[in-house]
């Protein structure tokens, strides 16, 4: 297990237990304040029902950190990393919104409590979720242990001197059938779910909970749905030719190895757009396609349907543009 993982999962986890501790020594008023018009609240909510609030906020904080400790062999470090500091977050957050709330109502009473000591939270929310930032980090293979890794015809050698060329651009386009159609399906799934919501008169908190996960799985979706791929002197760059998204770039000096491999996608996740611990991979179908190891560690590939000639074309000036821009980084430390 990923040390730095498990303890900023730990770290997220850790907000439940500090809750029980804080709610024997703070017991909830009989009502605490939680709106306010201006300075003073105008809306309050009684100290059990307040309880039980934040305690299902830090339970489910707890569970989301715990299951990404258990998964973390099938989530990938970047999703991991932005959930465990999410729930972290939240989870102090709510910790400390409790304790502040209830230790000023007790204080000022519960007419009395100024808006200004939720900050408190705020504050602590973004501490804690930095910290389980940067403590759950991503672990970067040695460049020795990277290149073990390579096959050797796919290594990135450095360029220089007469063998310095300029690097001819090349570029192909990738449709996939299979996301258009999740695309489109799930935004059908928003706008009735959209209506519905609304005609029923349910919370906006609700409404934007609908836009954010449907519409925003919706959108990736159509994004990768046809994608433009370009090689040039500056690295490998997939933008969407659906909307105005540049959706991943690979500088030269990012770039370890490429290679072209026939991509089965039984050993890559499936079809459409796959995110593993350690690769991701892009494909229609399956087929001749581009595999970029960048230097920490990950690999990108990318189908290419135009056929196994055009994805050794691409491969061929990304190897280029990355030696080229290793021997100009190799030729400067020496001198």
């Amino acid at each position: 297990m990923n040390s730095r993982r498990a303890l900023a999962g730990l770290l997220a986890i850790l907000p439940l237990a500090a809750l029980l501790l804080v709610v024997v020594v703070l017991p909830p008023p009989p009502r605490v304040p939680t709106h306010w018009a201006g300075a003073r609240p105008d809306g309050w909510t009684a100290g059990p029902a307040f309880v039980s609030g934040v305690l299902t906020v830090t339970v489910l904080c707890a569970v989301a950190a715990a299951a990404m400790a258990v998964l973390q062999r099938a989530v990938p470090q970047a999703w991991s990393r932005w959930v465990v500091a999410t729930t972290a977050a939240v989870g102090w957050g709510a910790v400390v919104l409790y304790a502040v709330t209830v230790w000023r109502t007790g204080v000022d009473g519960p007419e009395r409590v100024g808006a200004g000591w939720a900050l408190l939270a705020v504050a602590a929310a973004l501490g804690a979720g930095a910290a389980a930032y940067a403590v759950h980090a991503r672990r970067v293979p040695a460049p020795e242990e990277l290149r073990e890794q390579i096959p050797e015809r796919a290594r990135v050698q450095p360029v220089r001197g007469r063998a310095v060329r300029p690097v001819d651009a090349w570029a192909t386009e990738i449709s996939s059938t299979t996301l258009r159609v999740i695309g489109w399906g799930l935004l059908v799934v928003f706008a009735v779910v959209s209506v519905l919501t609304l005609v029923t008169g349910e919370s906006l908190a609700l409404v934007a909970l609908v836009v954010l996960v449907v519409g925003g799985a919706a959108g990736l979706a159509l994004a990768w749905s046809a994608v433009r791929v370009r090689v040039d002197a500056e690295g490998l760059s997939v933008r969407s030719q659906v909307l105005p998204l540049q959706l991943a770039r690979v500088p030269s000096e990012g770039v370890a190895g490429v290679e072209v491999l026939d991509l089965d996608p039984m050993q890559w996740g499936g079809i459409g757009l796959r995110a593993l611990p350690e690769r991701t991979a892009y494909i229609v179908d399956g087929g001749p396609g581009i595999v970029v190891w960048k230097r920490d560690g990950r690999r990108l590939a990318l189908q290419v349907t135009e056929g196994d000639a055009a994805a050794r074309a691409g491969a061929r000036a990304l190897l280029q543009a990355a030696g080229q821009r290793l021997g100009e980084s190799s030729g400067s430390s020496s001198s």
